[in-house]
């Protein structure tokens, strides 16, 4: 039964103008984005985390490589949490979540990673707080909630979600 979400931002991304943002593969990551998806794996060493789920896109991909190599956590690459597409309705990236949220709902891990963009991370909080969460306090660059490799921790409760916690940002 799933005890633990962990929600987590890629790193920053690489501007380039001439590569499309919101469609695949989009921008690599910066240095910087490396450097900050390090720090991400530092902590969640501790965490527990038995699986990692990651968008297709190149930053949550090289950002999930970093956090594969230093913990050893297999991962799956799933459309279901890809950027949300310049076409695609915020319901639409809602429905994607949704889905893979009724997929753990039966998987026998309690805690896992989810490395993602801004639009799902906001999905997955307002789908799982039943539109309850205020995320006023949470306006990053971009109006993610989240800042690149921020991460966010889910807690549940007989599959319920009771807790929703920004319990990392790197730094610098």
């Amino acid at each position: 039964m799933l005890s633990d979400l962990f929600l987590i931002r890629h790193g920053q991304p690489v501007h380039n103008p001439a590569i499309p943002y919101q469609l695949p593969p989009g921008p690599d990551l910066s240095e910087r984005g490396r450097a900050e998806a390090r720090q991400v794996a530092a902590f969640l060493a501790d965490k527990g985390v038995e699986l990692l789920f990651a968008s297709p896109f190149a930053r949550t991909t090289q950002t999930a490589e970093v956090l594969v190599d230093a913990l050893g956590l297999p991962v799956t690459f799933t459309t279901l949490v890809q950027e949300h597409a310049p076409s695609e309705s915020f319901d639409h990236v809602r429905a994607r979540v949704r889905e893979l949220l009724a997929g753990l709902a039966d998987s026998p891990y309690q805690r896992v990673g989810i490395v993602t963009h801004g639009s799902p991370i906001r999905a997955f909080l307002l789908e799982l707080s039943h539109d309850q969460i205020d995320l006023r306090g949470h306006v990053y660059q971009g109006g993610n909630p989240a800042p690149t490799c921020g991460v966010w921790h889910v807690t549940f409760n007989q599959q319920r979600a009771c807790r929703f916690e920004l319990v990392f940002k790197p730094a610098g």
